[in-house]
């Protein structure tokens, strides 16, 4: 499941006013890592017709969009997101309408008082809203952003706040600041030349750093004194002298080869060892989410203990444009393959006993654990880590009615966000068979991915392992709640080989935390308490 939306609500504004003739690359970095490429160039027709073109990817490369937006006398005229031939979002402007396509949706024919187009990711065309903004006039100044990807006008308000100059390769750099808030609730930092082409981006709340090619300087400079990220602690129970890691490859001979950690206790061994498996989402091998890293504190504290841990970073992160041109994308690429080829990594690791491999699956992978299990039946036992069990399309709007309710009231925006999730969930039920070659995303992913997860149950098909199971649960998840366990025990209990445990302090990243949790809970840096650890490891020790 997801753990949290976006750590980074990441923002493009065009603007439609004097052209400026310029190629250049952005690079987005969410804590700490780069995260996307955005390169791109603006070109202007004889007519005063602009033209932006961008690509964007992955920074190790792979499938890319392209985005395109042409905007004439200060308004938007079309805005289009396509992968290869196949367009997957596009917004024509006639006035105060805008015609809305998504691929494989009915189009759809909005009011807008927009005039820019805002969508994610594309940081070059932030140039375009400082064209908007009246530097005589100065202040905070307001404007109305469309957002195609989720069919909304919001407000953005900009204002310059400084013209700081920084010492940079020893030379002084002259710029200017500026303060963002879009849809009053994301903050940004921005910088730019005195010609106003964006040099930086900053937030230190999402995490989230953005750096156009040949500025990395300037943003060590400006930045030197800004509040920095939490970061990563290992927790107390780490005993580094008990273990040592290698960097090793899963599914080394395929076309998915992922980077992946192997920790590995003291001594020859043979030791008993563990897969992890994410949840859905890109994520990395230790799951990072802001300064959590769940998969390491369960790496090396369980390799603290004398076990082996396996750990990767995820199809979807390595891969993210090959894995979604795929024509009949299901969880079995996504996840299980690679689970299989990881657990094939190891039984021929000399220091690894064979015959002593687990899997442990998180979220999603805690769902699919019964089918890995059912995949190889020579695994030593599975543990379900906050496995899901009720449908996914469900379980989604769920969440998001769930956060937007917190404060107690839900906005006219919020509610219209739930109700297009309510929608696309109602469609991926009414899907057929016939719709398994699809190109239509709904609640992005493909048809066949809902199509193969119709109709599975987890723990019934659990039922038909024969291997021993440990299911763990934090009862302040939000993400996959108490019902999931319960569907767990009630369909396992007469399992001899089954064993339940719940922890009431723990949320979905089994982190401690008090009152109802949210997704501020995940920004928090804290780490897996050691009784979790010890309770993995003691499951493991007493598996024969």
């Amino acid at each position: 499941m997801k753990h949290a939306r976006t750590l980074a609500a990441c923002l493009v504004c065009l603007s439609f006013s004097s052209a400026h003739a310029q190629t250049g690359t952005y690079t987005t970095y969410i804590g700490g890592k780069p995260a996307v490429v955005d390169h791109y160039t603006v070109t202007t027709a004889p007519d005063g017709t602009l033209k932006t073109e961008a690509t964007l990817g992955a920074p190790t490369g792979g499938m890319q969009q392209t985005a395109v937006t042409i905007a004439a006398a200060h308004r938007p005229v079309s805005f289009a997101v396509s992968i290869g031939d196949n367009k997957l979002l596009a917004a024509d402007f006639n006035g105060p309408t805008v015609k809305l396509h998504k691929a494989g949706q009915p189009d759809q024919e909005l009011q807008t008082k927009a005039t820019m187009v805002l969508e994610n990711l594309l940081w070059h065309q932030f140039v375009f809203l400082l064209d908007q903004y009246d530097e005589t006039k100065g202040g905070a100044q307001s404007f109305v952003a469309f957002l195609p990807s989720q069919a909304l006008d919001y407000p953005i308000t900009i204002e310059r706040v400084g013209t700081p100059d920084y010492q940079v390769n020893g030379q002084t750099t002259r710029t200017r600041r500026y303060h963002l808030v879009a849809n009053s609730a994301l903050a940004l930092e921005m910088w730019t030349d005195e010609a106003r082409v964006p040099l930086l981006f900053y937030s230190a709340a999402q995490q989230l750093k953005v750096v156009r090619a040949d500025a990395e300087s300037l943003a060590e400079a400006a930045l030197a004194d800004a509040p920095k990220p939490a970061e990563y602690r290992p927790p107390a129970y780490v005993v580094p002298t008990s273990f040592h890691e290698q960097q090793v490859t899963v599914g080394a001979s395929t076309e998915w080869a992922l980077p992946a950690t192997l920790t590995l206790p003291t001594g020859t061994g043979p030791f008993p060892a563990l897969v992890l498996v994410h949840g859905s989402g890109p994520n990395d091998r230790d799951e990072t989410i802001g300064a959590n890293k769940p998969f390491q504190d369960l790496a090396w504290g369980l390799a603290s203990q004398g076990i082996a841990v396996l750990r990767y970073d995820k199809r979807t992160r390595v891969y993210p444009g090959k894995l979604a041109a795929l024509p009949n994308l299901t969880v079995q690429e996504e996840t299980i393959d690679d689970v299989l080829a990881a657990v094939a990594l190891l039984r021929h690791t000399p220091q690894i006993e064979p015959h002593k491999i687990f899997v442990l699956g998180h979220s999603l992978g805690g769902m699919l654990v019964p089918r890995i299990g059912l995949a190889d039946s020579g695994l030593a036992g599975l543990v379900v880590f906050a496995g899901a069990t009720r449908p996914f399309e469900d379980e989604f709007v769920r969440q998001y009615e769930y956060l937007y309710g917190l404060d107690g009231q839900i906005t006219p925006k919020e509610q219209a966000e739930i109700d297009d999730y309510k929608r696309q969930a109602a469609r991926i039920k009414q899907l057929t068979p016939a719709d398994a070659n699809s190109k239509e995303r709904l609640l992005f992913a493909a048809p066949s991915y809902w199509l193969d997860l119709r109709g599975y149950f987890p723990p019934a098909v659990a039922l038909k392992l024969k291997q021993p199971l440990l299911v763990l649960q934090g009862e302040r998840d939000y993400n996959v709640t108490m019902d999931a366990f319960h569907d767990w025990q009630r369909t396992l209990d007469k399992r001899a080989n089954v064993t339940f445990k719940s922890y009431p302090k723990l949320d979905h990243l089994f982190l401690e935390g008090t009152g109802p949790a949210s997704e501020a809970d995940y920004a928090r840096p804290r780490n897996i308490p050691p009784y979790v650890i010890d309770d993995i490891a003691a499951w493991i020790k007493k598996q024969h």
